[in-house]
């Protein structure tokens, strides 16, 4: 638990006594009250030792099992863990304070649902404060319940009448496949608070999974009037673009976002998949990823994106110590992350320029087998076999890549959409 929710944690069960004042236990609430206060500085021997003492005088104080609950979890004695908030729900069942500590314990755990119906119970409270229905929904939608969501947000509204409301509800309808309360929830949320740069975002979302790119574009343009500088306003302008297949403009979408957000994965991945779109681009591209990668290359993501864009810039130059730089590139991105297919395959084809097919078989066949549905390893396989004169299995690779070919064209005719784009989804 981050040290924040432990002092919200410990501050919000301090706040009330009543089990240990009505049974005039303050001795008990001595100890819970600094057991607690120990909890939020993170000094767990000296918490776990005194909210043990506490509840051997005070067993029916819930305030106590929830808060050994969270240190259990904390010392990861996760089977204590759960045991504690299970008494502790069973004492403080009907208790705002014990549902909303509960609501935190299981939030700070992930587990989304259970988080959720705490939150829920809570929300009935007369104590409950005002954004209880907006993280309840918002619980709800990560553990993929999106009717309770709606259920919980249509309630939400008729005490309260707002934009984050309308937003979440408009997301849980999209989640369910209601597509026209969403629009209706999402175009409210905006309407009622424009300068609000997500709930822009999420309507251009919303027509990006519908696959309508030109509501799509309109929505993000004018989220763009409110946010000139916003990253994820031009990534949603990119893949809107890339949809109607619009690759110039898409380039210069991504690369803008790649400027205003560095760090952000995605831009440079599609870029990295629009490098034969790039044109004049090409070296403001190569530099995006320069930089991708000296910043953040802790994934394998950095070095196999920046290889890729130096190989396309290389073409069909051999320079010898260029192409070592590539090699080296990819075979730091297989070493971070070995099962990533597109550096094997990548490393297949910068193997196959040097001559050396037998270690370029070796790295297309993983690639293959990593992800044995894509075309594109089994044509270069098919042409590393021709140039070991492996002529049955040349055909036989090409055979496969015919196949696949059609099997993607297929897929993009019926969904609207090419296979790289759908991981923006």
């Amino acid at each position: 638990m981050q040290t924040r929710s432990l002092v919200l944690f410990s501050a919000l069960l301090c706040s009330v006594f009543s089990i240990s004042a009505q049974q005039g236990s303050y001795s008990a609430e001595d100890l819970i009250r600094q057991g607690l206060t120990a909890l939020s500085i993170r000094d767990m021997p000296r918490a776990q030792g005194l909210l043990e003492q506490a509840i051997e005088q005070a067993p029916e104080d819930a305030r106590a099992w929830v808060g050994l609950a969270n240190i259990y979890r904390t010392l990861n004695l996760h089977t204590q863990s759960h045991r504690y908030a299970a008494e502790a729900a069973r004492l403080g069942e009907d208790n705002p304070v014990i549902q909303h500590a509960l609501g935190i314990f299981y939030l700070d755990g992930r587990n989304w649902a259970e988080a959720a119906k705490w939150e829920e119970k809570f929300s009935q409270s007369e104590i409950a404060d005002s954004d209880v229905f907006v993280r309840t929904i918002s619980l709800y939608l990560q553990a993929n319940m999106p009717l309770k969501a709606i259920e919980i947000g249509i309630r939400g509204l008729e005490k309260n009448e707002s934009a984050p409301l309308n937003n979440l509800l408009g997301k849980a309808y999209s989640t369910a496949q209601q597509p026209e309360p969403a629009l209706r929830h999402l175009e409210l949320a905006i309407t009622m608070q424009p300068y609000e740069e997500s709930f822009h975002y999420d309507l251009g979302y919303f027509h990006l999974r519908q696959q309508d790119f030109e509501a799509a574009d309109k929505a993000f343009i004018t989220g763009q009037d409110y946010f000139d500088k916003s990253a994820a306003i031009e990534l949603g302008l990119g893949i809107a673009a890339y949809g109607q297949r619009r690759f110039t403009d898409a380039v210069d979408h991504f690369l803008k976002a790649s400027r205003l957000a560095p760090g952000l994965e995605q831009p440079h991945a599609f870029l990295g998949r629009l490098l034969q779109h790039a044109g004049q681009r090409l070296d403001d591209v190569e530099e995006r990823m320069r930089i991708f990668n000296e910043q953040y290359s802790k994934s394998h993501f950095g070095p196999f994106l920046y290889g890729q864009v130096l190989q396309a810039k290389l073409a069909g130059d051999k320079d010898s110590s260029a192409l070592e730089a590539i090699e080296s590139l990819f075979r730091k991105s297989i070493e971070k992350r070995g099962n990533f297919w597109e550096s094997h395959y990548e490393l297949g084809v910068l193997l196959e320029k040097k001559g050396d097919y037998q270690a370029a078989q070796e790295h297309l066949l993983r690639a293959v087998e990593l992800n044995p549905g894509s075309s594109k390893p089994h044509y270069r396989l098919a042409r590393v076999y021709q140039r070991l004169g492996k002529k049955k299995e040349a055909k036989q690779e090409l055979a496969l890549h015919r196949k696949l070919t059609e099997s993607e064209r297929k897929s993009m005719q019926l969904s609207g959409l090419p296979e790289d784009l759908k991981e923006a989804f």
